[in-house]
């Protein structure tokens, strides 16, 4: 046999590293998600992204350890590095900042820096380390993504400009621009190798790329790199379409985004007793130049508040054989030492590993439901955007886990076949499923972030909680069932009450709307001047028959016939001030219209009795005198006092 070996080598296509990055990422929350990860990962405290719409820059900063020259050379340029694997090599493990606890590595994979291509076609990274102490030159390198893209180039061929600037020096415009003009030179090279049609859409997208990082530092604030400032910033620009539409893209009003269906709760921040966060995120969507709006914030999550008042709470902790024990908790009612076995563990330790869970379940009825009916309905429509079970790895965010359209326990699917026998509906359900690095290692997530390898571990860990809600179901909530007396008890208990608020608010309702159709009935007669031409007629007919009085030949009873027309006469104008006043019905709240026209009401009745009904009851007064003078009558004031006495005490 004779000649020689021949070896051949693997060679990597620049569109290799499109493939592990834009390509694997399920989308731009994802993408961001990452970033916020690698973030973590550097010990950062604030990580902080800024999206201006009107040129599409995309601004993502934190502060953390930040990456030398020689850190971002040879890891975040290099696929593949073994450092955070704790691999023996010259590289190392990535640096740790001893002053804080030492966190679970995060972004193992490399996914974080190769994602970025998929939030826009070029990025401008800015970073400055802290080392013992000791700060570093600030680095700068401007990758165009969109090379990654196109066949026929190796990963050799494309060249990143990388600059450093001294101390806390910020690049200015001609800086960056200067960047720009190497990969269009780079570019050019690599016409030949190019479509005309791809090389003039890089070549628009470089004349894109206007960023100033020197003079957008004192707007952007906090976290930033000047002076003592580490951390590492990403300037993308511009902008892929689809992060506006994972701002703006929902069905409806109780549809969250997925953007903010993604992003918000990268830490738990919903149980009561969550560990502090060790890392704050933000998300500012700059619409204009004087409108930017917060869209993950950590008001706009689960708050402890909310998940203590719910209407029920399961907590406890799985072992690794998969059987739970913790604490139910039913319309506030607690059952402790609770426990729900898995029978398929059959004695064997779990590949999963031990896990904890704290869930707050809200009833669909708000006549079943505790929460007040206000709090109930902000309630309904929060889980309708956001509601779900979270899973938090070392209290960091797996996505998809707590989207309510990746019912990944088929909770709902089961809902669907009998809600009685189930229960639970995934859309009334928030909380939290705890694990680790150091227990549960065999859960590991997909390169793409779109959930767990569907290995050994995971089949176990989704059938564990399946069978744990089917029997807690059973135990705490199916009719029938004895440990569910407590929730069909008090679940009635409050629909009759609930129902007699109903009767009691449809009864307030009625007496508000005759109280307004009494106001409204009021101020029109007030203003077709329905009080003077009653007390007018009232005059003209008291004259009427004080004459008729006066006129009878007995005397005695003349003078009884007198004073019984001015009780009579005083007891309609009494009459007429009662109709001219309208009384607030007691135990019924008002609107604040109601309340303005009640009180303006007021002032009217006041009105009328200063300058209609007390003169007309003087005017009555000096009527009868007038009459009783010239018949000559004894108009005995004993009997008038004992008349009107008598009079009000009938009326009492």
């Amino acid at each position: 046999m004779s000649g020689g070996v021949d070896l051949a080598f693997f060679k990597a296509r620049a569109r290799t590293l499109d493939m592990l990055g834009r390509q694997q990422i399920a989308g731009i929350p994802t993408a961001i998600s990452e970033l916020f990860k690698n973030a973590h990962d550097a010990y950062a405290d604030n990580v902080e992204v800024d999206y201006y719409r009107s040129d599409g820059l995309f601004v993502l900063r934190d502060d953390g350890l930040g990456m030398t020259k020689d850190d971002f050379e040879r890891r975040w340029l290099t696929l593949g590095t073994e450092s955070k694997l704790d691999a023996n090599t010259s590289l190392g493990l990535p640096p740790v900042d001893k002053d804080k606890p030492k966190r679970p590595i995060l972004g193992e994979k490399g996914i974080g820096r190769l994602a970025i291509g998929a939030i826009g076609p070029q990025v401008l990274v800015l970073t400055r380390a802290v080392r013992d102490g000791e700060l570093s030159d600030l680095t700068a390198a401007f990758v165009q993504w969109t090379l990654f893209q196109c066949p026929g180039i190796d990963l050799d061929q494309i060249e990143v400009p990388l600059v450093t600037f001294p101390g806390g020096l910020l690049p200015d415009k001609s800086a960056i621009n200067a960047m720009v003009d190497s990969v269009r030179q780079n570019l050019n090279t690599l016409k030949g190798k190019l479509t005309l049609s791809t090389y003039k859409a890089i070549q628009h997208e470089l004349s894109r790329f206007s960023v100033d990082p020197a003079a957008m530092s004192e707007s952007l604030g906090k976290p930033g790199l000047a002076n003592g400032g580490t951390g590492t910033h990403f300037y993308i620009m511009p902008a892929d379409q689809s992060v506006s539409a994972s701002i703006d893209d929902r069905r409806d009003e109780e549809t969250a985004t997925p953007l903010r269906k993604m992003l918000l709760g990268f830490t738990n921040t919903m149980t009561p007793d969550h560990p502090a966060p060790l890392i704050k995120t933000a998300f500012r969507d700059h619409r204009s130049d004087d409108d930017a709006e917060e869209l993950i914030a950590e008001s706009e999550f689960f708050t402890p508040d909310e998940y203590e008042n719910a209407d029920h709470h399961i907590e406890g902790r799985f072992d690794e054989f998969g059987q739970f024990f913790g604490t139910v908790a039913v319309y506030g009612e607690e059952t402790k030492n609770h426990i729900v076995a898995w029978d398929s563990a059959k004695g064997r330790k779990t590949d999963c590993g031990p896990f904890s869970i704290s869930v707050a379940y809200v009833q669909g009825k708000s006549s079943e439901s505790t929460l007040p009916q206000t709090e109930w309905v902000q309630m309904t429509r929060k889980l309708s955007q956001i509601g779900g079970l979270y899973i938090y790895k070392d209290n960091i965010r797996i996505l998809p886990y707590g989207d309510n359209d990746y019912d990944f326990l088929d909770i709902e699917k089961n809902r669907t076949k009998s809600a009685g026998y189930y229960y639970f509906s995934y859309r009334r359900m928030f909380g939290v499923i705890s694990i680790c690095q150091d227990t549960n290692p065999e859960l590991n997530e997909k390169a793409g972030r779109e959930g767990f390898r569907e290995n050994l571990a995971y089949r176990q860990f989704r059938a564990i909680l399946m069978n744990f809600f089917i029997q807690i179901a059973a135990d705490f909530f199916r009719e029938g069932s004895a440990g569910a007396e407590r929730y069909w008890e008090r679940k009635s208990e409050i629909d009759r009450v609930e129902q007699a608020r109903r009767k009691r608010d449809k009864q307030l309702t009625v007496r508000r709307m005759t109280f307004a159709k009494q106001l409204e009935d009021f101020f029109k007669s007030v203003d077709s001047g329905g009080p003077r031409t009653d007390l007018d007629a009232l005059l003209a007919s008291v004259n009427s028959q004080l004459r008729a009085a006066a006129a009878m030949t007995d005397r005695e009873q003349a003078s009884r016939a007198v004073i019984d027309v001015e009780a009579r006469a005083l007891r309609s104008v009494e009459d007429m001030r009662k109709r001219f006043r309208v009384p607030r019905p007691n135990g019924v709240g008002l609107s604040k219209q109601l309340r303005r026209d009640w009180e303006a009401s007021l002032l009217e009745t006041r009105r009328l009795d200063e300058e209609m009904f007390q003169p007309a009851s003087d005017e009555l007064a000096r009527l009868v005198s007038e009459e009783a003078q010239k018949a000559k009558l004894d108009i005995n004031l004993r009997i008038r006092l004992e008349r009107a006495l008598a009079e009000q005490i009938a009326e009492t």
